[in-house]
């Protein structure tokens, strides 16, 4: 166990703690204000209702349901048609409806208003956020000290879309700090000649839990092999690393892999909504981002099936088969539209204003979204020179933090140029940048240094 009185006090000089500290508290303000201004009701068909209907039907025990359901249902009410009956589902993975589903139950069963649902959300992301920056401190500091830490902590408790976000329901926020968490844990088995068996099986555990919630936090397995292979650690011992946290991983997931097989009768690791999005961006008319008429017209199968929920298993199938096909076909333009991808994802950062953006007036919109757009631009700047001091230093344990920022900033590449899936990968940027500004101001090299003591055990 980590003693934290210790540990606060390994920080180093009292003014470094009190620094941390105000940028804690900023941070927090920043958040708590936002969501109490923008914490409002997700809009008709988006993915945060969709969200937000899961979570409460989990928090009722109704199971993960079809939520267009439900809203139908209410209709059909109104016409005094007879109800639709309720269909499983798997098109969004889990993780986030059954978080959202924790903080309903919370509040139902509680003196918070019900109507206040939405804020409570909002409030509990914004603590989350408070813990993330506390972890990007944590993890700059490992790798490039005390300074870095302190600086990578304010970029990211001021950072525009980071603070926005908070206020949505969408998952990124609950994502990164598990994301950072993650890394933590696993730091040491990149960087470890032989690990601690415990320590594979919690952080295998720990990454196929928060696959249920996105993905993508698989490529951080991917950096971690890469960065073995750098260290040149023995292959033997690689190979057996990376089995035990593929497989304890594959295990924390099987409860919701044999649901599906159960309920939808197919292998479904995640979500049925995983072939659409790699297919949106892999055929005769993709543009790279993301558009449902095309998705309409090239993804889906042209059988029609009984039920909805058969629908999308075979959606899910036939998109994923198109994607692959159409890559190996197209090789040349798959790389042409990695460029695209990454024009899309990267030409702007406003995903945390989306839900307010109806509720704002059009000038306070525009500066907003400058504001934000511009500092991701600065932010990516200084994050270059932050990934040229890792590769001139050749330090092949930081490669890992490396790793993990390009296996994230690649996920728009993978999927279509949505700037939403840029988003996980900030929190590395923001780390990067504040090695480009620490070394910026003080003119000399940064000299990383590995804090021992920093490590989760």
């Amino acid at each position: 166990m980590i003693d934290l009185t210790a540990w606060w006090h390994s920080i180093g000089s009292r003014r470094n703690r009190s620094i941390l500290l105000i940028v804690l508290v900023a941070g927090a303000a920043l958040r708590v204000t936002w969501v109490s201004y923008a914490g409002v009701e997700p809009s008709f068909g988006s993915d945060t209702q969709a969200y937000l209907l899961l979570g409460k039907q989990l928090a009722r025990g109704d199971g993960y349901q079809n939520p267009l359901i439900e809203p139908a249902n209410k209709i059909r009410a109104q016409q005094h048609l007879a109800p639709l009956p309720r269909e499983p589902s798997a098109f969004y993975p889990p993780g986030y409806p059954t978080f959202i589903a924790a903080v309903a139950w919370t509040v139902w069963h509680s003196p918070i208003p019900d109507h206040a649902l939405v804020r409570t959300i909002g409030y509990v992301q914004a603590l989350l956020g408070v813990l993330s920056i506390l972890m990007v401190f944590v993890l700059a500091r490992r790798v490039f000290g005390t300074g870095v830490g302190l600086t990578a902590a304010a970029l990211m408790a001021l950072y525009p879309n980071l603070i926005a976000l908070t206020a949505t329901l969408q998952f990124e926020t609950v994502f990164i700090a598990l994301t950072l968490a993650t890394v933590l844990l696993l730091y040491p088995i990149a960087v470890d000649e032989q690990p601690k068996m415990r320590r594979l099986v919690a952080g295998g555990v720990m990454t196929g839990v928060v696959a249920l919630l996105h993905p993508p936090i698989a490529f951080i397995l991917i950096a971690l092999v890469a960065t073995r292979m750098l260290s040149r650690r023995k292959f033997r011992q690689t190979l057996q690393v990376a089995l035990a946290l593929g497989f304890t991983m594959v295990l924390a997931m099987s409860p919701w892999i044999i649901r599906n097989a159960v309920e939808l009768h197919a292998f479904i690791p995640t979500a049925t909504g995983a072939g659409p999005a790699l297919c949106q961006s892999r055929n005769v008319e993709a543009t790279g981002k993301l558009d449902t008429g095309i998705l309409v017209r090239q993804c889906g199968p042209h059988s029609s099936e009984a039920t909805s929920a058969a629908s999308d298993v075979a959606t899910n199938s036939y998109a994923t088969r198109s994607a692959i096909r159409w890559v190996i076909h197209n090789p040349l333009q798959e790389l042409r539209m990695w460029f695209w991808r990454t024009q899309l994802a990267y030409q702007e950062d406003t995903t945390g204003l989306s839900t307010i953006r109806p509720h704002m007036d059009a000038r306070w919109y525009d500066a907003a979204a400058a504001l934000s757009t511009g500092s991701s631009f600065v932010v990516l700047g200084f994050a270059t020179i932050g990934a040229a001091i890792i590769l001139r230093k050749k330090r092949s344990e930081d490669m890992f933090l490396l790793g993990c920022t390009i296996a994230y900033a690649a996920v728009p590449i993978i999927l279509f140029g949505d700037p939403r899936y840029r988003v996980p990968a900030e929190p590395f940027f923001v780390i990067l940048a504040a090695a480009g500004i620490f070394t910026a101001y003080n003119g000399v090299k940064c000299q990383p240094v590995l804090a021992q003591h920093d490590e989760i055990s």
